[in-house]
């Protein structure tokens, strides 16, 4: 049995793998002459919830869905990473679709993690907020910067209205 560090980096190494094919792809699901035959299906809710995530196109589940098992095939040297790996893939699931941003939420403290905030602008937008697990790809191809611009807008009216209550 693997020690626990080595099954920790190896999800960590089937996250970065999955996270990257997400965001290309994902991408490419938005792509006009592609979005309204596969992707669209996933987007008829405008507010995430759990049981939503598995509500998609059949062609995206296999599109979207062979993300988990490339890192799998990668990494996978014991059964128990293939269990660590879908426990983490549905936990993350879970919560980018949960339409809540859980307090104290462990999944804050990786680097660069997404979370629900991000992922629901993707679902009230549309545009843009392809990763799924971290923004650097987001970021990179600067396909975040709507979520950035109303994001600092958010802060500036909640600054405004802290200080009218002041």
């Amino acid at each position: 049995m693997p020690r626990w560090f080595v099954i920790l980096a190896r999800c960590f190494g089937c996250a970065v793998i999955e996270d990257t094919w997400h965001y290309f792809l994902h991408r490419l699901l938005h792509h006009e002459r592609i979005y309204k035959y596969i992707h669209k299906v996933h987007h008829e809710f405008l507010a995430p919830f759990g049981m939503q995530a598995a509500y998609t196109h059949p062609l995206e589940t296999l599109i979207l869905g062979t993300e988990f098992f490339i890192g799998i095939i990668v990494f996978c040297n014991h059964l128990i990473l293939l269990w660590a790996w879908m426990v983490c893939r549905l936990i993350q699931t879970i919560d980018v679709h949960s339409g809540y941003d859980i307090p104290l939420n462990p999944l804050h403290f990786l680097p660069f993690y997404a979370g629900s905030r991000f992922h629901d602008f993707h679902h009230m937008n549309f545009i843009g907020n392809y990763s799924s697990i971290f923004t650097w790809w987001d970021k990179l191809f600067g396909t975040d910067s709507q979520y950035s611009s109303y994001q600092e807008k958010k802060k500036k009216q909640k600054d405004t209205v802290e200080k009218k209550l002041e």
